[in-house]
């Protein structure tokens, strides 16, 4: 009698850049009968992985540093012309297959799937092969999306999947899969008309300054009255921009609302206005003499309409930004859409691997969820962090609580579970900041330089300023460094370099120099001699 045919396990590689999510897919592959043979974070890496160990089935991430998915799925597949390769990743499914399935794979799964709805369409994947059915026509109809959006007990062994479905885009009744769609209807939606420019918003009666007659200096100013108190938080928390400019050739800048200084990238007084929106200084030079003067402009912080009026000793120009900011609602609630959604998929896998498993794993596996718990929460924390000082700088509402800080202590905190990291410290006097939002902006940076830059990273904390007033505060990468052209953008909102792979929200760096601002220091970029970036914040000694 002949002996059955052993069948061994079908050997996998796993290439994202999350060590989280592998580490779920590891275990919920493992348990599913697949054997992990190896993984790697980014597509450049997972290419020689694939190349050294043949693997029967590839699990590849769409967005990650160095090369992404995409670009290194044909020579994947040219690799291992028989293997199956299962795309994963949190783009819209609808929006990607498409794109993943011409490029070579053989399957699309998004992130936001459980995990056992991930093993079985591997394996239906897998066992496809011996089928009928191509691949075009399999994979490029599937999308995963929730069954009910009802929610549901911690899966169980006759319970798993059900929370979320395998179906055809457009068909919520039929399981089978239809035909590839045309060209026609896998395009892109058409963009919503533009919406009309509102109307610009009445500009208050002029403020006089502090001292009855001269430009203001900003509010809270030495002797100023009560009611110019008032008046000038009124004008800090507007929903538009307030510029009072000296009325000489210069237009120096005399004071700027948050919702101006946003606009502008700066509210330092004694700024000709040439030098940070030099076609808005051409247009107030041009109607300087009229009272009633309205236009469009661009500025670094968008598109803008501005109304003049005079007082008896300046020019108030006042900006509304409403159209822009419409566009950059949308912009923030994708990319916060987008962002929230890696690290929720890990937590759900997360909870979904231990309901599974948990009475029977190891103290070691056990800690290392633990840890991918808290690693995954503060990610959250830092991007609605963003979200929300962002809108407090927008709305002027910004609060500090200005002390005397350590700069260690607060850059040994932040890098306590980064030992990839180097402190070198060349200062030991204090500085006057937020401590929190201090910690905010070194974060900030640090994930900055991780997803854009590459090691060896660097804090380095040293005396700065012509007369040593200063500390500042070095944040170094070797990675490929900031493009030229898009060096001047590089701390506007939501500014992204053109065909940056690794995701964001768009904020941080906007987030970073505006923190530093407000705490009367500043944050400036420099080439790396060596390779990659310097981000530096001053802030006063003291």
């Amino acid at each position: 009698m002949m002996a059955a045919p052993v069948t061994r396990p079908l050997r996998t590689v796993i290439i994202d850049d999350t060590e989280d999510l592998r580490d779920l897919l590891r275990i919920a592959l493992t348990r599913g009968g697949f054997e992990v043979v190896a993984e790697a974070g980014d597509g450049s890496t997972g290419i020689d992985v694939v190349r050294l160990h043949r693997p029967d089935v590839v699990m590849l991430d769409l967005a990650m540093p160095v090369m992404d998915g995409i670009e290194a799925l044909p020579s994947i597949r040219r690799l291992v012309p028989s293997a199956k390769i299962v795309v994963l990743s949190g783009f819209g499914a609808q929006q990607m297959s498409a794109r993943a399935i011409a490029a070579g794979a053989d399957g699309y799964v998004q992130k936001g799937a459980n995990l056992s709805t991930i093993v079985d369409y591997v394996r239906e994947t897998v066992a496809g092969a011996s089928t009928a059915t191509s691949r075009a026509t399999r994979a490029r109809a599937l999308s995963v999306v929730p069954a009910d959006g009802s929610t549901h007990d911690a899966p169980s062994a006759d319970k798993v999947g059900r929370g979320l479905s395998v179906v055809p885009p457009g068909d919520g009744g039929e399981r089978a899969l239809p035909a590839a769609p045309t060209a026609a209807a896998s395009a892109p939606p058409a963009p919503p008309a533009t919406a009309p420019t509102p109307s610009v918003p009445r500009a208050p009666a002029p403020v006089a300054g502090p001292g009855g007659g001269q430009g203001s200096g900003g509010p809270g100013g030495p002797g100023e009255q009560s009611s110019n108190v008032s008046a000038w938080e009124a004008l800090r928390a507007a929903p538009y921009g307030v510029l009072e400019l000296a009325d000489e050739p210069l237009f120096r800048i005399v004071h700027a609302n948050p919702f101006a200084a946003r606009l502008l990238g700066t509210d330092k007084a004694g700024t000709p206005l040439a030098l940070v929106a030099a076609e808005l200084a051409s247009l107030v030079a041009f109607h300087r003499l009229d009272n009633d003067a309205s236009f469009e402009t661009d500025l670094s912080g968008g598109r803008v309409r501005a109304s003049l009026r005079r007082t008896g000793w300046s020019v108030l120009v006042f900006l509304d930004s409403a159209t822009e900011d419409v566009g950059a609602l949308r912009r923030a609630i994708a990319t916060a859409a987008h962002e929230v959604r890696g690290p929720v998929a890990v937590l759900c896998g997360i909870a979904e691997t231990l309901a599974w498993d948990g009475a029977d794993m190891d103290h070691e596996q056990t800690q290392r969820l633990l840890t991918s718990v808290s690693r995954q929460a503060r990610i959250l924390d830092r991007i609605t962090a963003d979200l929300l000082t962002a809108a407090q700088i927008q709305r002027g509402t910004l609060r500090l609580d200005v002390q005397s800080v350590d700069p260690r202590q607060i850059v040994q905190g932040v890098v306590d579970d980064r030992p990839d990291v180097e402190v070198v410290l060349e200062e030991d006097r204090t500085v006057r900041a937020d401590p929190l939002r201090l910690e905010q902006m070194l974060t900030n940076l640090l994930s900055n330089a991780a997803k854009y830059g590459a090691a060896p990273f660097q804090v380095h904390v040293r005396p700065a300023g012509e007369q040593g007033e200063m500390v500042a505060i070095d944040v170094i990468d070797h990675g490929p460094g900031v493009p030229a052209d898009f060096a001047p953008q590089l701390f506007n909102e939501f500014a992204r370099a053109h065909g940056a792979v690794a995701t964001g929200t768009g904020l941080g760096l906007y987030v970073v120099r505006s923190l530093a601002l407000a705490q009367g220091g500043d944050v400036v970029h420099a080439p790396n001699p060596e390779g990659g970036a310097i981000f530096t914040i001053t802030l006063h000694a003291g």
